[in-house]
């Protein structure tokens, strides 16, 4: 019982990291390393929760260096992967609008 529990589990993980790196492929992220997918994914789970996200938020959830973001986000918007669109309620902040979302 144990080892079918054991397989059953290989395989559901299986399944789930083949999914994650199709999704990965299709979002053109292949190429990233681990601490920048990381700040992709903030930034996606951010807007998928509160409709926004501006390079704060960014900062606060994932927990890396604000020089850290910066460097990412500029490289995500050279690659088309993400906008920065100036907000309506702080002309101060932009707010971070994925590709994926147009």
């Amino acid at each position: 019982m144990y080892h079918q529990i054991m397989s059953n589990y290989k395989k559901d993980l299986i399944n789930i990291l083949e999914m994650l790196s199709n999704i990965e492929k299709d979002l053109n992220l292949i190429n990233y390393n681990e601490t920048e997918k990381k700040v992709y994914y903030t930034i996606a789970q951010k807007i998928s929760s509160t409709g926004t996200c501006n390079i704060s938020d960014v900062i606060k959830d994932s927990g890396f260096s604000r020089s850290t973001i910066y460097k990412t986000i500029k490289k995500f918007e050279t690659a088309d992967l993400l906008y920065l669109k100036q907000s309506i309620v702080d002309k101060r902040e932009f707010n971070l609008v994925l590709a994926a979302e147009i």
